[in-house]
């Protein structure tokens, strides 16, 4: 039973050595200085500093932004081709079949099947506002489609 007594006595006696240690004085510290405060008069003008508002006002930059990445992507697949250059427009097939030959003493004029309509055409028609026929022979009819400005032949099966 010796023993809660040492310790408590112990505990006593290093409280005691603190609270003499806390009042002591160093000796080196000096006195805090007095700080001169400005007297402002109160029928002065107050100035403002507006560059110092403004540098308040904005935002603080981001710090993502210029943070170098420190893991970036890396891929061990080879760099995916180039897109193909866009193809220019191509003229599409003609949607007509050539039927015949008509003679009725004028210009010659021949007979497209196009579906199911049948259309006599001549030297110089428009058809469905794409084709215009620029010229027609025994062997050939030639077709220029407006779109593109090209033109396109149908061959008529007859030798000339």
């Amino acid at each position: 039973m010796k023993h809660p007594y040492v310790l408590v006595g112990a505990l006593l006696l290093s409280l005691g050595a603190a609270w003499w240690a806390a009042g002591l004085d160093d000796g080196d510290e000096q006195a805090p200085r007095r700080v001169a405060r400005k007297t402002i008069r109160r029928d002065a003008p107050v100035r403002l500093d507006v560059a110092g508002l403004t540098r308040v006002v904005r935002a603080p930059p981001d710090p993502r932004e210029d943070a170098p990445d420190l893991f970036p992507m890396r891929s061990f697949l080879p760099p995916p081709a180039p897109p193909a250059a866009a193809l220019a427009p191509v003229t599409p097939p003609l949607p007509f079949r050539y039927s015949g030959m008509l003679d009725d003493g004028g210009a010659p004029a021949a007979l497209l099947a196009s579906g199911e309509q049948l259309r006599a055409v001549r030297a110089g028609d428009v058809l469905d506002g794409r084709y215009r026929v620029t010229a027609l022979s025994r062997s050939r009819i030639d077709f220029l489609y407006l779109p593109l400005n090209e033109s396109q032949s149908l061959m008529t099966g007859a030798t000339p």
